[in-house]
C-alpha cells in the first residue's frame, strides 16, 4: 500500500455535475392552434422504407427513410430522450435492428458505467451515464447479502465477483440475464486475480482465475464463458508474484496483462529488473514476458526520486484510448500520471496526462487507488478513487482542470466500463 496521504487544499473549483432534463418540444404549428402536417408510415410504403422493418409506425413530417437515416446520426443520449415524444418514436428507437443500425455507425460512444451497489436482500448493478443518471438497475441474483465485486467488463458482458453465495457470474446488461459459472470456493486470507476478455482470432471469451493461498502456493485456472456448458481447466501458474494491490488483469489483443510485485521479497527478482510485464495469451493459454513495461520508463522519469519498491502499491493498469495505460500515484503530491504504450515492439511509453488529485472528499490519513477506467472522445478521463472506506467515480477536464464527481461508490462494489449500445436499454 501506498503512504498515508495529507489532504491538500484544492485550487480548482469542485462541484457536482448535473443535467437538466430536456423534454421535447412539440411543433410550433400544434402551439399556434394552426394547420399540422402528418405522414404516416403506412403499410403501402413500409416495404421499401429503411426504417419500416422495425416496430411501430413512425408519425411526423418527414419520410420513414429520412427520419431513419436522421436518427442514425444522433448520439445515443438524444435519441433516448426522443423516445418520450409518442409510443410509436419509442418503438422506432427501441427496436433491436435499429439498435443495432446505430450501434454500428457509431462504435465507440456508448460509454456507461456499471457500479456495484451494496443493498439489501441481495446487491444490484446500476448502469450510470458520465453524468450521473442511473439507465438502468439490474438485480445480480445473489443468493445472499453481501457484496458484489465488479471485475472486469469486455464488449457488452460484465463479470461479477465477490458475492456470498462465492459465484462468478457473467451478466448481461442488455438483457440482465447472468451466466453462473461452476463454484469454485475460496478460503479466507486467499488473493485471487481475474482476467476476463476475448481471445486474439476465435473472439471467444474466456477467463484466468489465479488464487494465491496464505502459503503462497498458486492454483491457476481458465475457463471458457462462450461454450455452452463452460468448465474449468488447469493452467500454468504466473511466472513470479504478481502485484496484490492490482488483482485484475488488462485484456489487450488477447492478452491478460498482469504487474510484478515490487515488494521488498522479491525486490531482487531477475524478472523484476527486465522491466517485462508478465501476459497470459488467451488463445494458447500459456504465459509471456515479452512486453516492456513502463517501469523503467517511469523510474528514468521520477530522476532517482522512485525505486522499485516505491513503486509497490502505486502502479494500475488500463486500457485507454485503445492501448495499454499504466497510472503512477504520486501519494506525497496527490498526483497520478497517465502512461500510454505508444509501440507495442519495442516496448515504448509516453507520459500523456498529469492530473492533480482532489481529495477534499476523503479527508486525511487514508490509503489512496486511482483506477483508471476510460478516455472519452473529448479527452475526459474517468478515474475510480478508492481511499479508506470511500470511494468515487470523477471525471476530469485536461482543459479546465476540473474535476467532476459522478457518483459514490463502496470500495467493496466495484466499477466497470459498459461498451454496448444504451438503446437496448430499457428504462429504469
Amino acid at each position: 500500500m501506498g503512504k498515508p496521504v495529507r489532504s491538500l487544499p484544492s485550487s480548482r473549483p469542485r462541484r457536482k455535475r448535473t443535467v437538466a432534463a430536456v423534454m421535447p418540444k412539440r411543433a410550433a404549428s400544434r402551439r399556434r392552434g394552426g394547420p399540422t402536417t402528418r405522414a404516416r408510415v403506412g403499410n403501402k410504403s413500409s416495404s421499401a422504407a429503411p426504417g419500416s422493418g422495425y416496430g411501430g409506425a413512425v408519425d411526423g413530417v418527414l419520410p420513414p427513410e429520412m427520419l431513419h437515416e436522421v436518427l442514425l446520426r444522433l448520439p445515443a443520449k438524444p435519441i433516448c430522450r426522443l423516445r418520450a415524444v409518442c409510443h410509436s418514436w419509442r418503438s422506432f428507437t427501441s427496436d433491436p435492428l435499429f439498435a443495432a443500425a446505430h450501434a454500428a455507425r457509431h462504435p465507440h460512444t456508448a460509454l456507461l458505467l456499471a457500479v456495484g451497489v451494496e443493498t439489501s436482500p441481495t446487491p444490484r448493478i446500476n448502469l450510470v451515464d458520465l453524468s450521473g443518471n442511473v439507465v438502468k438497475h439490474i438485480p445480480c441474483g445473489c443468493t445472499g447479502k453481501g457484496r458484489v465485486m465488479i471485475s472486469q467488463s469486455s464488449d457488452d458482458h460484465v463479470l461479477l465477483d465477490g458475492c456470498d453465495d462465492h459465484i462468478i457470474r457473467i451478466l448481461h446488461p442488455t438483457t440482465s440475464s447472468a451466466l453462473d459459472l461452476p463454484r469454485r470456493r475460496t478460503r479466507g486470507g486467499d488473493r485471487v486475480w481475474l482476467a476476463f476478455g476475448r481471445t486474439s482470432h476465435t473472439g471467444e471469451h474466456k477467463l484466468l482465475r489465479i488464487v494465491e493461498s496464505r502459503d503462497y502456493s498458486h492454483v491457476s485456472e481458465v475457463i471458457t464463458t462462450s461454450d455452452t456448458k463452460p468448465q474449468w481447466r488447469k493452467a500454468d501458474n504466473p511466472p513470479d508474484y504478481l502485484d496484490w494491490s492490482f488483482t485484475n488483469g488488462v485484456v489487450y489483443r488477447g492478452a491478460a496483462y498482469f504487474l510484478l510485485s515490487y515488494f521488498n521479497r522479491v525486490a531482487a527478482s531477475s524478472l523484476i529488473r527486465t522491466g517485462c510485464m508478465p501476459s497470459f495469451d488467451l488463445e494458447t493459454e500459456q504465459w509471456s514476458m515479452t512486453l516492456q513495461g513502463p517501469t523503467k520508463t517511469i523510474l528514468h522519469d521520477a530522476n532517482g526520486t522512485v525505486n522499485y519498491t516505491g513503486l509497490a502499491g502505486h502502479l494500475m493498469l488500463a486500457q485507454l484510448k485503445g492501448t495499454l495505460s499504466a497510472a503512477h500515484w504520486k501519494d506525497h503530491v496527490s498526483i497520478v500520471d497517465l502512461w500510454f504504450l505508444t509501440d507495442f515492439d519495442k516496448g515504448t511509453w509516453s507520459k500523456e496526462y498529469r492530473i492533480n488529485v482532489d481529495f477534499v472528499f476523503f479527508g486525511t490519513g487514508v490509503y489512496v487507488k486511482v483506477h483508471p477506467l476510460v478516455v472519452t472522445d473529448e479527452g475526459e478521463v474517468v478515474l475510480w478513487l478508492q481511499a479508506g472506506t470511500k470511494a468515487i467515480v470523477q471525471i476530469y477536464n485536461p482543459v479546465t482542470k476540473i474535476s467532476l464527481d459522478i457518483t459514490e461508490t463502496s470500495i467493496y462494489a466495484g466499477v466497470g466500463v459498459y461498451t454496448g449500445s444504451p438503446l437496448c436499454l430499457e428504462g429504469v
